[in-house]
């Protein structure tokens, strides 16, 4: 047990199975979404960020907000969709 009342194996086995994740476990696992995900935050933030920058995105791309996976998020965004290992359990030590 990492903190009373979370297991990093229940999490696992959560994602494993393509469960969804609470805010409150997704927050005590590692959470890439906050390093790789360029810009976090509501709809009208991201698409804001999507459009001033523009020219790294591709022609295709007609919108910049992303629904974040595998935790229940409510309406955060990110302008990186993610597919691998968004979330992983934390490490036991």
């Amino acid at each position: 047990v990492i903190r009373p009342g979370f297991e990093a194996a229940a999490v696992g086995r959560v994602l494993e199975a393509g469960g969804t994740l609470t805010l409150q476990q997704a927050l005590r696992c590692r959470v890439r979404y906050f390093t790789d995900g360029l810009a976090l935050g509501g709809k009208v933030f991201v698409e804001g960020v999507f459009e001033r920058n523009r020219r790294f995105f591709g022609p295709k791309r007609v919108t910049g907000a992303r629904k974040m996976r595998f935790a229940e998020w409510g309406e955060l965004r990110t302008a990186r969709a993610l597919r691998v290992a968004p979330i992983r359990a934390p490490l036991t030590l």
